[in-house]
């Protein structure tokens, strides 16, 4: 968990989804990464970030509320965070009604 706050520093997510392979269960110790999809209200201070840890990698997405609400029909990370991806901050559901605004 660590890695992870210090991955998103500087931002203030509205939700952060874990992805890829540890969301659908193939995570492999040592040769995948922790991909992770944050959701940011205003313009963000940077738009993707990788920082090492031991556990693997944490590779963070930054989008903003807008572009999520705009495109998540039709782009694939956005469209795995709502289907498979795991939620620290937020839900599917809550992020949808928050478009829906």
């Amino acid at each position: 968990m660590q890695a992870i706050n210090k991955a998103i520093s500087g931002l203030n997510p509205i939700a952060i989804f874990i992805i890829g392979s540890l969301a659908r269960g193939e995570f492999v110790m040592g040769m995948s990464d922790i991909d992770l999809m944050v959701i940011v209200s205003g313009e963000p201070p940077f738009r993707a970030k990788v920082i090492g840890s031991p556990l693997g990698d944490v590779e963070v997405m930054v989008y903003t509320l807008d572009e999520f609400c705009k495109h998540h029909t039709d782009n694939n990370i956005m469209l795995e965070s709502l289907r498979i991806g795991i939620p620290i901050i937020s839900d599917p559901e809550e992020l949808m009604k928050q478009c829906k605004r």
